[in-house]
């Protein structure tokens, strides 16, 4: 079973009580968004009431959002205090619903949300595989019955596809909903009852998921479903009537109907073939196709003037505008960013990536914008010759899916890292930016996709950092605490350095690099800076050793560098190595702890062999091949901890190896998905420990400030409101330059931060602060 997690924090700072029978949060810490840029993920839809009162989001990757009129940020949609607590937790899991029909993506975003056109009130939102509905604007949802659907949020390029849930223009219970290859199910009472639409199934899109029915009402009371891989249907009298075949493109990615029940779908490409003209119009009976409407995938109907269009390709290249219903257009691809909420984005080239674009139903000539960063809008100028300018509104959002981070004692400035957009440098309350290495031979670019995978700094240098980047991005170095960074050359034999994996720095010239995607690990003591300073790790006379990390995205951090020892290096190893011809085979046990004290040169000493568990310890995970992180203890010469990072068994636990793995003690923390070290507590000689894991039967985000001598604190179970996943293996940063600090990061509800208050922080604390009978974890 998995674990949710997600928790409201109340004005103050301090968690909202839980329900009956749940153990308590701390209330001695704040838990807040740690201040990296607004925005991130990818938006894939947005809504805004009829009277203008509200506007909501849907997300790929994590729950949906909500903004007032007159609000200065948006907040989540699905939150703790306004669903039933089983719908958290703990999270149903529906895992196998969602995968049904394809084996990719973890569907934790909001698949389609609507607010009723006729009562700003009603809103309806896919949320987990399940149907939500409220009529309270917001202030609570309740799940309707219908069952766990394949509702994919984040999974292939229908992702983005609008839209798949609508609401009659007259009566708010008349809805509706749309599936991946699931079945169109509509209702008259709000989904309190409901019937599946007899409607073909939908086919496949490129990558191999089920493509979307598209739904749409018309202002007469018609209803239009497309389906994906057939076509167009009508139901002239409503849901209640006949669903007749209208023909138009076989796939889509956009449905609208205009207030003069024009009809408009743009066709969706099936491969890397361009379509000419792939805006399909349908008006009094006649289809015909807008003219110069190169590879059109999102389509916006002026509600004031619905002969007023705009359409986008896919990846923005380019925009048009049409005042005679699509007959004619002009290009105006002269858009360009201008201030906004947030500063990364402002006055800047950036590129758009639009979801959808719609019109704002209040203010004339105000298009809006959900994208691969975010929400814009831009008011459209009166001259089609004027520039257009994108304003983003971000601000309460963050979408990025968090990876790694790094804390350094006595650096105020905590370096987290995302995907999309690299590592940024947080301080407090303020972020200084982002950062990424990028490829051999370039300069940075601003509108650069990077994921960040690993990072670790130098013992002799400790402004020195390694970061590994993908995508736009490379492995690399930065002499300046991760404010810009280089690139490494790739090492022999490879044209580029494989995406992902694990680096553990020594020395700023002693660096151990392990590949992801399957590649072998590589030590310098030179540096780095040439292909000739990288050489093979080799493990029990096995020589490159690969498949450290099958997957780029698997975070396993599998190799530590000793700060106390320079050239001291540990290392995690499965039991897979290179034959001559270069083929993967299980041959020799060379499973378990190696040590190498030569700074990752020559052969290692086999430490422990096979799988890591305490003494006597029953039950644990035998392959420990995913998810995991060994970490030296800092200023502890010797000691390390190790924890498998899956969450899924109750009988792993954290270990400490002392004497370089002689000894192994398990320590009492279960079903890890993170741990991290922090500043010591004034008089203690050993750091704290942060993690994310279960104590006596529930889990949370949890301290030990004396190395579990007393019950560790539980920090929240619910931080920030969030009910996403923890980031596994890497998601949790200790901050090792102010005590009583966290971050924890999210699968894409980017970090939080978790302090002590002042008045607690300032008090010495060689052992953990007691708890009050009511907080006390159970079991």
């Amino acid at each position: 079973m998995r674990y949710a997690v997600g928790e409201p924090t109340k004005p103050g700072g301090r968690s909202g009580s839980s329900a009956k029978g749940q153990a308590e949060d701390s209330a001695e810490w704040q838990i807040s968004p740690a201040p990296i840029g607004f925005g991130g993920g990818f938006v894939t839809g947005i809504d805004i009431a009829s009277d203008g009162s509200r506007m909501v989001c849907n997300t790929d990757v994590f729950n949906g959002y909500i903004r007032e009129a007159g609000e200065t940020r948006w907040r989540h949609l699905l939150r703790q205090d306004n669903l039933a607590p089983t719908d958290f937790d703990p999270r149903p899991d529906n895992g196998k619903v969602l995968r049904a029909q394809v084996e990719s993506g973890a569907n934790n975003g909001t698949y389609c949300t609507r607010i009723a056109p006729s009562d700003p009130r009603v809103i309806y939102t896919a949320w987990n595989a399940f149907l939500y509905r409220s009529i309270d604007a917001g202030k609570s949802f309740r799940r309707t019955p219908l069952p766990p659907k394949a509702f994919l949020s984040d999974t292939g390029p229908s992702r983005r596809f609008n839209r798949s849930i609508d609401v009659h223009p007259r009566d708010p219970a008349q809805v509706i909903v749309g599936t991946n290859g699931d079945g169109c199910y509509a209702s008259t009472d709000g989904f309190a009852t409901f019937r599946e639409l007899k409607l073909p199934g939908t086919g496949k899109d490129f990558s191999g998921t089920p493509g979307r029915y598209l739904v749409a009402w018309a202002p007469d009371g018609g209803a239009w479903v497309h389906v994906f891989g057939v076509g167009l249907y009508h139901a002239p009298m409503g849901i209640a009537g006949q669903l007749l075949f209208a023909g138009g493109p076989a796939t889509a990615s956009c449905l609208v109907v205009g207030k003069d029940g024009a009809v408009y779908v743009c066709e969706f490409r099936t491969s890397a073939t361009q379509i000419p003209d792939a805006l399909h119009i349908l008006r009094e009976g006649q289809w015909r196709r807008g003219k110069d409407t190169l590879n059109a995938d999102q389509v916006a109907v002026d509600p004031f003037d619905p002969m007023h269009l705009v359409w986008a390709n896919e990846n923005s290249g380019q925009w048009w505008q049409s005042f005679d219903g699509g007959a004619t257009s002009i290009d105006f691809g002269n858009e360009r960013r201008g201030a906004g909420e947030s500063k990364w984005l402002s006055d800047s080239g950036k590129a758009v990536f639009p979801a959808q674009i719609l019109f704002d139903p209040v203010r004339r000539g105000r298009l809006w914008i959900c994208e691969g960063v975010g929400v814009n809008y831009c008011d459209l100028p009166a001259k089609t010759s004027d520039p257009v300018v994108f304003h983003d509104v971000n601000a309460g959002i963050s979408e990025f899916v968090s990876t790694c981070g790094l804390s350094a004692a006595g650096n105020p400035v905590a370096l987290l890292g995302v995907m999309d957009k690299g590592v940024w440098q947080v301080s407090g309350d303020t972020e200084k930016g982002w950062a990424y290495s990028p490829p051999p031979g370039t300069i940075a670019d601003p509108s650069a996709v990077a994921h960040v995978r690993s990072l670790d700094n130098a013992s002799d240098d400790p402004d020195f950092v390694v970061g590994l980047f993908q995508q736009d991005g490379s492995n690399g170095w930065s002499s300046d605490w991760g404010r810009s960074f280089q690139s490494f050359p790739p090492p022999p034999g490879q044209q580029n350095w494989l995406p992902g994996g694990d680096c553990a720095v020594s020395t700023r010239n002693n660096i151990i690099i392990a590949q992801g995607n399957r590649g072998s690990a590589w030590w310098t003591k030179t540096g780095g800076l040439r292909t000739e300073d990288w050489h093979p790790v080799s493990f029990g006379g096995y020589s490159p050793v690969a498949s450290w990390l099958n997957a780029y995205y698997v975070h396993r951090d599998c190799i530590a560098a000793d700060k106390t020892r320079p050239g001291v290096f540990a290392a995690l190893v499965n039991n897979i190595y290179k034959l001559p011809n270069n083929d993967d085979a299980i041959g020799r046990d060379i499973a378990g702890l190696w040590l190498n004290r030569n700074g990752g040169e020559g052969d290692w000493e086999h430490r422990i062999k096979g799988t890591l568990a305490p003494l006597g310890a029953q039950n644990y995970t035998l392959s420990q091949f995913w998810q995991a992180r060994l970490a030296y203890v800092p200023g502890r010469s010797g000691e390390l901890l190790y924890a498998n990072c899956e969450g899924t068994n109750r009988y792993d636990q954290l270990m400490w190896l002392q004497d370089d793995g002689a000894k192994i003690k398990g320590l009492p923390a279960y079903r890890l998905l993170a741990f991290d070290f922090g500043m010591p507590a004034p008089g203690a000689d050993r750091p704290a420990i942060y993690f994310y894991g279960t104590h006596g039967k529930v889990q949370g985000l949890y301290v030990t400030f004396d190395w579990f001598e007393t019950e560790p604190v539980l920090i929240s179970r619910f931080p920030n409101s969030s009910f996403d996943y923890v980031s596994a293996g890497l998601g949790l940063v200790g901050d090792m330059s102010r005590f009583g600090r966290c971050y924890l990061g999210f699968g894409g509800n980017g970090w939080v931060r978790a302090e002590l208050t002042a008045g607690h922080a300032r008090a010495a604390a060689t052992q953990n602060p007691p708890l009050s009978a009511s907080r006390l974890p159970g079991g």
